[in-house]
Parts: structure tokens; C-alpha cells; sequence
């Protein structure tokens, strides 16, 4: 099982600060900057407001951020300590904990955003359910201030009817007998309990205490699956057709671990450069980032399912639905648009995401280097992205001579299943044993054999050791 832990690093929360305070020129329902002080109670006041803003603008999170100008919107740092504030004798984060219903799990996050500068941010989960309250008062953001709701019964009303607007993940889901061995086994890795109070915050139960569907997603009844394709030419002929079922959490984990088989690393001679250097199929963080977009953001209700296809030169990763909300601009400029903000939320609970909307950004960072770039396409009910195999561009034929053709150079002949090896590994410069399996459909002692024969043969050889052995050219 593949184990992901929640890791806010300083650069993501920089990213995070860079993205909320440049691409909202006002601040809005689920967003306010602060230069340094706030008293408690319009903390908690704010973590109210801003918590009820979010759900009405159907975003997961909202965020509090002292250090920006709230004109400028300029990092100028801030001085503010809530260690150090109280309300009584008792510290401000208990003392919020205490008096927010319902327990809504907000966190601050303080770092150095600068020499000299320091930023406060506070991450506040929207409301769901029901409206998040202060002292049994429910608040709201309206233009930059906080105010009362009692004073906007039309928001008030705006607010429930957005309650009982839900996506097609909090509807009820049509089973209600769900087993959840794989979700409590990805709780307890990362120190969580599995109980019903985690159900809740997880936000899969309706107010009715039953099950949603988001529930039966990452139940391990889950009914949906994704396909998994690997060809090995453009004649669209399979050398590994799988598809993968289970809880949708279950999904990603073995989908991910089955990419990386085919990220494979070849030492190339760049471009104005004199030595070699090991360069990965599909630069990190690519593939990754922008299979967990796809997983959070389908549209579940679709008839169809997500398809991952590697092709000789490229992976196309298709997510039914298109762009929920938004436009393509949009989106590749970071503006968050979310279909699924439950699902959202409870991947950044199991640190999937840290909610950056930073997906494509990244991936396009990662090809920067390199003259191929990745292509968005939104059709009406899909999407499509798809990333090339940087090896494939970069390939030069010098570096395989030795292994070209059905024989070596010294004539050494090559069994079909050899051979298919060879021109694997001449096309993407190395090979693990378990591509092998999948490539030959062979058991792992089959695998073995045919490998120690390549060696025996001198055609390749092995590099690494463990989980890390591959096997090049020799």
C-alpha cells in the first residue's frame, strides 16, 4: 500500500500565499488578508464567516492570512504570535477548538515567507451540513467585512439552500451496506482513527447519518473502475490491458505505483551539455500531479471512466467531465474551480493534495526544459491531457547500436520474447523485471529467465539493486 503523509513544505505554503494574494485582486467570501492584529473573538468571528463563505462559493477551504496588505496585497510580514494571545487563561487555538461549532478542524501554518518577513496563515475547512458558527452565532462575509447573518436572511437563505444543493457526492448513496477496510488502513498510516466522528469529518455521511457517495467512491464496494493501457506501438496493439477496482482511494494508490514501472529513466546527452544525464520519461512531478487531478475532479455520476493510455511517445490521462465551472485559462493560471470539493477535502486530509490548484502549474515547470510541452484538451463531457515521453524525443540511435535488429553485433540470435525485450529497452533506455510480466504476460520466474539470458548473451546488464534494479543496454 502505498503510504502518503500530509507535508506542508515553506515553498508550498509560499506558493499558496503567491497564488490566493495575485490572482484575487479583492478579497472575497472565502478570503481575507490581514497586516497583524486581530482580536480573538473577530478570529473567531472571521473563522465563522469566511468558513460559510466558502460553502457558498463551493470551495473546500478558506483561508485567513496575516502579513499581506489588504490593499496592496504585498508581502509586508507580521509580527502578530497567536501563541501567545488568550482569551482569559486560556490559549486562543483551544479556546477557538471550544467555541466554533461544529469542530470544523481549521490549522494555522506560520513560516518565512522572506528575510525578515513572516506570514500567518490560517487554513479554515468550509462549512458542510450546516453553517459553522461562533458562540451558537452564524457569520458572514459581506464586501470586506463580517458581519451577522441575522442582519441578511437573504444570504441566510442562499446558505441553507446551498446545503441542501448537493453536489452528486453528498447525495445519498443508493447502498447503504459499505465495508471500509482500505480507508481505516490509510487513516491509521497517517495516525487517524477510524470511527464515526471520522466518517463525519471525513463528510461522508448526510444529515441523516447515510452514507453519500462520496462514501460508496472510497468504500471498498466503490463500483467504479479505471483503465489502464500500455501500448507498444501506434497501431493501438496492447502489451498491457488491466483495469482497477476497489476503494477510489485503493485506485490511485495502485495506479500510481503501476506508472511509475513505466517512467523509465535513460541517460541522455542533452542539449548544450557535455555529459549525460538521467532523464525521466515523464518529468516529476508530472505524471503524478496530473493523475490526481484527474481522479478528483471527474464527474462521477459519467458514464464512463478514467483512462490512462501509454503510448510509445506520449500518456494520455482522459477524465470524464470537462472543466467544471471555469475555463481552460482559467484553470492553467491556478483559478480553483471544483466539482467535487468534498472529495477534494478529504484527499487533503489523507495528503494526497495541499489544495494548491498548483497541478498545472507544476507539470508545465517540469517541462520547461524541454521542447515538447503538454497539451489540455476540454471537449464537452471529457478531458484530456497529454504529456510526452521527453525519452522518446531525446532518443538517439547511437546510443542502442549494439542492440539493433534481431541480432547483436555478434550475431547472437534473439528468441520473439527477447527480442521484444531489446526493443523496449531501445526505445525507452531501461526496464524493471515486473515490466516484463506485465509486457510479456509471464509469471516472475519466467521474467527471471529471460532476463539472465539477455545478460548471459551480453545484450544488457543490471544497474541498481532491490526495488531500484533495472536492467540498460550493455
Amino acid at each position: 500500500m502505498l503510504l502518503v503523509m500530509k507535508m506542508y513544505q515553506t515553498l508550498d505554503l509560499i506558493a499558496l500565499v503567491d497564488k490566493l494574494r495575485l490572482n484575487n485582486k479583492t478579497e472575497t467570501e472565502w478570503l481575507e488578508f490581514k497586516s497583524n492584529y486581530l482580536s480573538v473573538e473577530n478570529i473567531a468571528k472571521d473563522i465563522s464567516a469566511l468558513s460559510n463563505g466558502a460553502t457558498l462559493l463551493g470551495r473546500p477551504f478558506a483561508y485567513l492570512i496575516f502579513g499581506i496588505d489588504d490593499s496592496t496585497h504585498d508581502v509586508i510580514g507580521t509580527a502578530y504570535n497567536y501563541r501567545k494571545e488568550k482569551k482569559g487563561n486560556e490559549e486562543l487555538e483551544p479556546w477557538l477548538k471550544r467555541v466554533i461549532d461544529p469542530d470544523i478542524d481549521f490549522k494555522f501554518y506560520e513560516f518565512d515567507y522572506s528575510d525578515f518577513k513572516k506570514i500567518l496563515l490560517l487554513e479554515i475547512p468550509a462549512a458542510y451540513k450546516i453553517p459553522t458558527r461562533f458562540s451558537g452565532e452564524t457569520y458572514i462575509r459581506i464586501g470586506s467585512s463580517t458581519k451577522n447573518i441575522k442582519g441578511y436572511p437573504e444570504r441566510e437563505r442562499d446558505l441553507w439552500k446551498t446545503f441542501n444543493n448537493f453536489h452528486y457526492e453528498s447525495q445519498i448513496s443508493k447502498i447503504q451496506i459499505l465495508h471500509f477496510s482500505y480507508l481505516k488502513n490509510k487513516l491509521e498510516s497517517v495516525q487517524k482513527e477510524f470511527n464515526q466522528s471520522a466518517l463525519h469529518k471525513l463528510r461522508l455521511l448526510t444529515s441523516e447519518d447515510k452514507f453519500n457517495n462520496l462514501a460508496l467512491l472510497v468504500s471498498d464496494e466503490n463500483p467504479y473502475i479505471v483503465k489502464f493501457a500500455y501500448y507498444k506501438n501506434s497501431k493501438l496493439d496492447f502489451r498491457v490491458k488491466k483495469e482497477f477496482s476497489g476503494s477510489w482511494l485503493k485506485i490511485l494508490d495502485d495506479v500510481l505505483e503501476q506508472v511509475k514501472l513505466y517512467n523509465d529513466v535513460s541517460a541522455r546527452l542533452l542539449p548544450g551539455e557535455f555529459q549525460r544525464t538521467e532523464v525521466l520519461s515523464y518529468p516529476e512531478p508530472s505524471l503524478r500531479e496530473m493523475i490526481i487531478n484527474a481522479f478528483m475532479h471527474l464527474d462521477i455520476d459519467a458514464p464512463s471512466n478514467i483512462k490512462i493510455e501509454f503510448f510509445p511517445d506520449r500518456v494520455d490521462i482522459g477524465s470524464p467531465g470537462s472543466l467544471y465551472k471555469t475555463t481552460l485559462e482559467a484553470a492553467l493560471s491556478g483559478r480553483q474551480s471544483f466539482r467535487n470539493p468534498n472529495l477534494v477535502y478529504l484527499f487533503s486530509q489523507l495528503g494526497y493534495i495541499e489544495n494548491y490548484a498548483t497541478g498545472f502549474e507544476k507539470t508545465n515547470l517540469a517541462y520547461a526544459p524541454y521542447k515538447q510541452k503538454p497539451e489540455y484538451i476540454p471537449f464537452d463531457h471529457f478531458f484530456l491531457v497529454k504529456l510526452p515521453n521527453i525519452n522518446y524525443y531525446l532518443f538517439d540511435v547511437n546510443d542502442n547500436e549494439n542492440i539493433t535488429g534481431n541480432q547483436n553485433n555478434n550475431g547472437i540470435e534473439l528468441t520473439e520474447q527477447e527480442q521484444i525485450i531489446v526493443d523496449y529497452i531501445k526505445q525507452y533506455g531501461s526496464i524493471r523485471r515486473i515490466v516484463v510480466e506485465d509486457i510479456l504476460e509471464v509469471k516472475n520466474t519466467r521474467s527471471k529467465e529471460i532476463l539472465s539470458s539477455l545478460l548471459k548473451k551480453q545484450i544488457i546488464k543490471v544497474v541498481g539493486s532491490g526495488p531500484t534494479t533495472k536492467y540498460i543496454p550493455k
